[in-house]
């Protein structure tokens, strides 16, 4: 490929590389810049338009988008976004949240959840805006070493994804099945947050867009979803013994 055509192709697509950094600006830390999303995804085009093969039949936009993603992944695994002090703070909201629930018999507000932190509400939407890169987790086979017991397999359930695997665990249809039903138990907000940023593919504009709220209520309320999945998902694995672990 000539140069200007190589040129080209970078510069039509980088819209793209501006659609899928936004999307995962959203869903990690404050501490965190879109700038560098959005660099570290124009390098993934870059390799994209090299290494694209059109004799194999996949759109280039598709190709690209993968290795954009791909590429941005990589770097975001490379990065620690939660503190130890952080990652507390996170369990005693997920704690928080599903005692909540045990006690008052429905999903607590995030009133009462500040409130049965000793926390002003203000402090606490801070705080879930500084949570906001974490995920649900996931359920996945132990490797037979890690326990050392040669001819039993063992399911553990990771608060956050392991680096060194990309590929999500809940992307089964078993997984899949299991948060649909607790999403379905959520407060009305939170529910339809989730089905529009999950389900339907809006960013988080267009969902506050759609509720009549600002992005930053959006991802709020967003992060205490995933935080009352989290509790219900560690509660779930307690109760049929599968072992809970944290990658840090």
């Amino acid at each position: 490929m000539k140069k200007q055509e190589f040129e080209k192709r970078v510069l039509d697509n980088l819209y793209i590389v501006k659609i899928i950094a936004s999307k995962l600006y959203a869903r990690i830390p404050s501490g965190i810049e879109l700038e560098d999303l959005v660099h570290t995804g124009i390098l993934g085009l870059i390799d994209a338009v090299r290494k694209y093969d059109p004799t194999k039949g996949t759109r280039f936009s598709t190709y690209a988008s993968l290795r954009i993603k791909g590429a941005i992944l990589d770097e975001l695994r490379n990065i620690d976004w939660a503190s130890r002090s952080l990652r507390c703070k996170i369990k005693g909201m997920e704690h928080a949240f599903e005692t909540l629930e045990i006690k008052l018999g429905r999903p607590p507000r995030e009133e009462e959840v500040a409130q049965s932190l000793h926390m002003p509400l203000p402090a606490f939407q801070k705080l879930l805006d500084d949570s906001r890169g974490v995920g649900i987790g996931v359920f996945r086979i132990a490797p037979e070493d890690e326990n050392n017991i040669p001819d039993e397999k063992i399911l553990n359930y990771y608060l956050d994804e392991d680096r060194s695997s990309p590929a999500l665990f809940m992307e089964k249809s078993e997984m899949k099945q299991l948060i649909a039903s607790f999403i379905n138990e959520l407060p009305g907000k939170e529910k339809l947050v989730l089905n529009l940023y999950h389900l339907e593919d809006l960013n988080l504009k267009e969902v506050g867009e759609i509720m009549d709220l600002t992005e930053s209520r959006i991802s709020q309320i967003r992060t205490a979803a995933i935080l009352r999945l989290r509790g219900k998902l560690t509660d779930l694995a307690a109760k049929n013994g599968v072992s809970t672990r944290e990658v840090l």
